[in-house]
């Protein structure tokens, strides 16, 4: 057993000597004496100092002796001992101070009394004789009993092996058998190991079994160990007596038991108020739990056979949780979850994003955020497996982290290299900084609208030139377009009901088929409701495609109609507070002290992206005079990707008037730095080149505001629509025009068109036929001649 051991038990009452955390401690104050001691003794006598001071020195020594002759006047050789060792540093110390003054050091070149005191105390420092008298004085009284007193060899100190062959010898448990070959594990401490040894041609007896050899030496039956002595018979027995290594098994096992105990507690808790009758989830174990300092996680699991069903408060009351934003449960199939337990709420403080955040990865991902458990939280911008941009819908009630959200899918969509549109059909006043730094920001419903058009004209370029793909090319010539619509509730919920369908058939339509050229939609609403979404449900259908965020609600319906039909197997979303007050429990608010300044948590909420649901926040911003200079520092350093040719004069007037031209960017750079002259500059040519650069530049504006005059405005899909060719039942009441004896079935084929290019086709018009007859809308006049009413 080593002197490093640091759990042992306290000292009983009235035990002599050290605990050996308390030795190791004095001796460190002791050894720190010597060395302060040693340098007085050098230094000292040297000095100019009263004669009482060096008289102290003196008497010192002189009071030392004295006590030593009289302890030594005794027959008990433990207290001689110990009495000497206490004795000596100080009757050491005493004779080199007095040397020291006897022989001043400056009288002798070689200088032994400076050498007389350094070593005194490199012997004293190693030695620690105090420390090691207190050692010696336990060792002693931590002997057993002696039954009678030990046969003691005149002229010869009594031993710790004779004191153990006395026990030995004394007792009738023991037999004829003899204790040889004793060896003690350390001076202070009573752990020893021996041989028990039969007499000639006999065994050790069986009835000599560890609890006899306890009751021997008095100590506990797990203090005693025996084995067979390797190369010998069963009159040889080796046994081990070691209480002190017996009591630090002991407490390291009450210690491990002691760890255990929050295990144990949850264990008990989870029995007696989660799966028990009335309990928070009846059938529910706990198949295994983590404890960690800032953390707790449990891996719970139904009955085989059901489903996982628990109740997100009443497990928080069950486990003794009170602020229910600490407790977050993730699904992990139909009967399984893992939960976690917080100290207090992770996402109370998140960091700001950085580059590599807003970064498309090798999967088209991005960051906007950070989980629960500290990873990130990423979304898709693309799916690179199926050659689809991807759609998203974020809801949130005012001031849930919305507009917060876009603008970091604003950030990032720029800084990854994709064309970023955006509405804020607000006005701008929800992102003012995406203004200058995305290739197309529109403000308000009117232009909204025209970008939205804008947009359908750029879908309906790439599907009539995109060689005939069902993908799209995230290398190729184009670009992909994340349109985001910010606050669009505004539009689809219009009282113009001409504007409100236009824009929910181009947001539907654009969700439906854009994927395939390259096109994503991004919608930012407050609710889910059809009503709110221009009564097509399809907008919402096709926003949870892809990622949907759902931040702090103004109600459960709006959660529901989130993850309906996405929700993953066994996904336990917990409402979002909208602040979260630290140290105002029960307690608190009984007693006053709690806590009335509540976090906000703006940009909290859940993310439900490829199968998971996860607890995130959006990066935190610094906000300064309205606007996030921080955000704006990281499109800055970026290029602003735009349109081909092509598609711009796709786009129209609206697209190359808009203002956001590369041009107009905040914090663009110069072509280049000046350069200094280097002489008189003639100021006659300066003046020609002057004007021919102006007539340049104006010539050039001239042609470009001619050209942008010249792009017509993206055509409205609803006036097209309503502008294109008649229906085949418009055909056929306009064939039978002018015919009041009507026509047989075959010429109304021909005068439609059947059988031409673009016309439509038989079986068609024959159903439609039908159906008019059948409305009244054709009268029959037999043998498949009809005629109008």
């Amino acid at each position: 057993m080593t002197m490093t051991t640091d759990v042992v038990k306290a000292d009983t009452a009235g035990e002599r000597g050290l605990t050996r955390k308390t030795a190791r401690r004095l001796a460190l104050a002791e050894r720190l004496v010597y060395g302060a001691a040693g340098t007085w003794a050098a230094v000292g006598p040297q000095m100019d100092i009263p004669w009482w001071a060096h008289g102290a020195a003196l008497a010192t020594g002189a009071l030392t002796c004295v006590g030593l002759w009289k302890r030594s006047d005794t027959d008990d050789w433990t207290r001689r001992l110990t009495s000497s060792l206490r004795a000596l540093p100080v009757l050491g110390w005493s004779s080199v101070y007095t040397a020291g003054l006897l022989v001043p050091v400056y009288d002798y070149p070689n200088g032994w009394p400076l050498l007389g005191a350094a070593a005194w105390t490199i012997v004293m420092i190693p030695m620690a004789p105090w420390t090691r008298s207190k050692g010696v004085a336990r060792a002693v009284d931590n002997l057993p009993v002696l039954v009678g007193e030990p046969e003691v060899v005149e002229g010869e100190p009594v031993t710790f092996a004779d004191h153990m062959r006395a026990l030995w010898n004394h007792s009738q448990a023991t037999g004829e058998t003899t204790l040889e070959g004793i060896r003690q594990y350390r001076y202070d401490e009573p752990d020893f190991e021996a041989i028990v040894l039969a007499p000639a041609g006999h065994a050790v007896p069986r009835t000599l079994d560890e609890r006899a050899i306890a009751g021997v030496f008095d100590v506990p039956v797990d203090a005693v160990a025996t084995a067979a002595v390797d190369g010998y018979g069963p009159g040889r027995l080796a046994i081990q007596v070691a209480p002190r290594l017996a009591e630090a098994r002991r407490v390291a096992e009450a210690l491990e038991t002691e760890a255990e105990e929050p295990g144990t507690a949850l264990k008990r808790i989870w029995a007696e108020h989660v799966n028990c009758v009335g309990g928070a989830a009846p059938g529910v174990d706990l198949v295994a739990y983590n404890i960690g300092e800032e953390q707790i996680r449990l891996r719970i699991a139904a009955l085989r056979g059901k489903t996982l069903r628990v109740n997100h408060e009443a497990l928080c009351s069950a486990l003794g949780i009170d602020d229910i934003s600490r407790l977050v449960m993730e699904g992990a199939g139909p009967r399984e979850a893992v939960v976690y337990i917080y100290r207090a709420n992770p996402l109370l403080h998140v960091r700001a994003p950085t580059v590599e955040d807003l970064t498309m990865d090798d999967r088209g991902r991005i960051s906007v955020g950070v989980a629960h458990d500290g990873s990130a939280a990423r979304i898709q911008l693309f799916n690179f497996d199926t050659g689809r941009a991807q759609h998203g819908i974020a809801a949130g009630t005012t001031g849930a982290g919305k507009s917060g959200l876009m603008r970091l899918l604003g950030a990032a969509q720029r800084i990854s290299g994709v064309i970023s549109w955006m509405a804020d059909v607000q006005g701008g006043m929800s992102m003012p900084e995406m203004e200058g730094r995305i290739d197309y920001f529109a403000k308000g419903p009117v232009e909204t609208m025209q970008q939205l058009r804008a947009l359908h004209a750029v879908k309906v370029y790439r599907e009539n030139h995109s060689s005939g793909r069902g993908d799209f090319d995230f290398h190729g010539e184009w670009r992909l377009i994340q349109w985001t619509g910010d606050e669009i509730n505004r539009l689809l919920s219009s009282l113009d009901q001409d504007i409100r369908r236009e824009a929910a058939w181009m947001i539907g339509d654009l969700q439906k088929t854009g994927q395939k050229v390259g096109i994503g939609v991004d919608l930012a609403v407050q609710s889910l409701h059809l009503k709110e979404l221009g009564d097509n449900h399809e907008i919402r259908e096709k926003g949870k495609e892809g990622h949907v965020f759902l931040l702090r609600t103004a109600s459960s319906s709006t959660q529901g109609m989130g993850l309906d039909g996405i929700a993953p197997i066994g996904a336990h979303v917990s409402p979002i507070p909208e602040r979260i007050y630290e140290g105002a429990g029960a307690k608190e608010l009984f007693e006053g002290t709690a806590a009335t300044e509540g976090v906000p948590t703006p940009g909290m909420g859940w993310l439900i992206t490829e199968g998971k649901a996860i607890l995130f926040r959006t990066f935190v911003l610094e906000k300064v005079n309205g606007r996030y200079p921080q955000l704006e520092k990281l499109m800055d350093g970026c290029p602003m990707p735009t349109l081909t040719p092509g598609e711009a004069r796709a786009a129209g007037a609206a697209y190359a008037h808009r203002g956001t031209a590369a041009a107009k960017e905040p914090g663009k750079a110069a072509d280049g730095p000046s350069r200094p002259s280097r002489g008189r500059v003639d100021m006659n040519t300066l003046n020609d080149e002057l004007e021919r650069i102006t007539g340049l530049l104006e010539a050039d504006n001239k042609a470009k505001q001619q050209n942008d005059e010249d792009l017509p405005e993206a055509p409205s899909p609803m006036a097209a629509a309503k502008a294109k060719a008649p229906t085949i039942r418009e055909r056929i009441l306009a064939a039978l025009q002018g015919h009041p004896d009507g026509l047989a079935l075959k010429e109304i084929r021909t005068v439609v068109g059947c059988g031409t290019e673009g016309g439509p086709a038989t079986r068609s018009v024959n159903n439609e036929v039908s159906a008019l007859a059948n409305e009244g809308g054709l009268v029959a006049l037999g043998k498949g001649v009809y005629r109008l009413p």
